[in-house]
């Protein structure tokens, strides 16, 4: 009996190891896609290529769970759908604090600019005047962009990680479904 909880430990030990791990990996693409996306609102070809990169984190995530299972051990769909989430909070923990350093020293400013200028633009204020009738819709995107610049980069952190935290959990699902270990027809 005490072996039995000593095997259910290490199993469980093991798999936040390798979630860990594996989590790193993805936790780069977030932060590749991110980057790529904040360096996309210079360069718009790099903001694609950035959606890129965070839409192979599925696969990527996929494929190391069921190399886990092809080398390591047999993968549960309980255990798989653990893992997968632990994969991805790790990551999400990694996007979120690379996108703290980014908004509180690397910014600059960029991405403020980048809206104001978007918001000048007369399609947008067209836009904004059809989407809220009878009301000054440029003093209401003032009003949200000052808004915006005051708040301070470890707000936008805790922001950005319950979005990770959701995404991450999102995730888990189908990653867990197609990684799983199917029990043998033949048993």
């Amino acid at each position: 009996m005490a072996n039995d909880t000593k095997k259910e430990y290490t199993d469980s030990q093991q798999s936040r190891a390798y979630a860990a791990y594996y989590g790193l990996w993805v936790g780069l693409c977030w932060i590749g896609s991110f980057a790529l996306t904040m360096y996309g609102l210079k360069e718009p070809f790099a903001g694609n290529f950035g959606l890129l990169i965070g839409l192979c984190s599925l696969p990527l995530a996929i494929w190391l769970l069921r190399g886990f299972r092809e080398l390591v051990a047999p993968l549960p769909l309980r255990r798989a759908w653990h893992m997968a989430w632990m994969m991805f909070l790790c990551a999400a923990l990694l996007c979120t604090a690379a996108q703290y350093i980014y908004f509180a020293y690397l910014d600059g400013g960029l991405l403020m600019r980048t809206y104001s200028e978007l918001l000048q633009q007369p399609e947008m204020q067209e836009m904004m005047a059809k989407m809220l009738p009878g009301q000054d819709a440029t003093a209401i995107m003032d009003e949200a962009l000052t808004q915006f610049a005051a708040t301070p980069p470890s707000q936008l952190a805790f922001q950005f990680l319950f979005w990770n935290v959701l995404l991450a959990t999102f995730l888990a699902f189908p990653t867990a479904l197609f990684s799983f270990s199917r029990p043998n027809a033949n048993s």
